[in-house]
């Protein structure tokens, strides 16, 4: 997915997950990261140039922060 079409509240399913060494995020959003879960975009995580977005999962709590290569449009 092209970084520039994620906007909040947009609905998405996460894909192969990648490395996320280099990413300087709570290890609670960092845990909770799953291939194809459908959730909803909340905000970008500041400080990555708008490449890393955490993403609601459906039916949970869980907030997981995503690389915008790991997200398809649901």
């Amino acid at each position: 997915m092209d970084c520039n079409e994620i906007k909040p509240d947009l609905r998405v399913k996460t894909t192969k997950l990648n490395d996320t060494e280099g990413m300087l995020i709570n290890q609670k959003h960092l845990a909770v990261r799953r291939e194809s879960v459908t959730g909803t975009v909340k905000s970008y995580v500041p400080g990555h140039g708008g490449d890393v977005w955490f993403v609601q999962h459906d039916n949970s709590e869980e907030i997981g922060a995503y690389c915008y290569t790991e997200l398809e449009l649901e």
